[in-house]
């Protein structure tokens, strides 16, 4: 055999190797889907069951506590429950207007933003919306 039959050989097998690698990660995208976030809008109650400044706490899809509270005519928040400093169940004082948390004296305002005490950032929120006097909640979760 020559060097240019040589040559053709070799340039033959290039597309080949070229199909063989794009269909194993073809492959190893479907076995592996791309995880994309989801996101939920779920009802929690109509909007005259929570007088302006009560809360109620409320228990998601996935197990965790949420505590939903009136600031306003039109206005409720969600938070979680569980203070970032370590972790216990923080209250919303209807007095005072903020959420605290017994273990160590934190305490966080309507927005649950830190107010005073050792948590170091703010607690988790979720985005509400009142629509025709029902209140709901989203959640994004990953899908994939």
């Amino acid at each position: 055999m020559d060097r240019r039959d040589a040559l053709k050989n070799m340039l033959a097998f290039i597309p080949l190797g070229g199909a063989f690698a794009g269909l194993t990660a073809m492959g190893f995208r479907f076995i592996t889907p791309k995880k994309r976030d989801v996101t939920r809008r779920i009802f929690t109650m109509h909007l005259d069951e929570l007088p302006i400044n009560a809360s109620r706490k409320i228990t998601d899809l996935r197990g965790k506590d949420l505590v939903l509270v009136r600031t306003g005519e039109r206005e409720v928040k969600a938070m979680s429950t569980v203070c970032t400093h370590l972790g216990c169940t923080v209250y919303w004082q209807k007095d005072n207007q903020e959420f605290y948390c017994p273990c160590h004296q934190g305490r966080f305002d309507k927005n649950g933003n830190v107010i005073a005490g050792p948590p170091p950032t703010p607690l988790q929120t979720y985005h509400t919306e009142i629509e025709d006097d029902n209140v709901f909640i989203y959640f994004k979760d990953a899908e994939g």
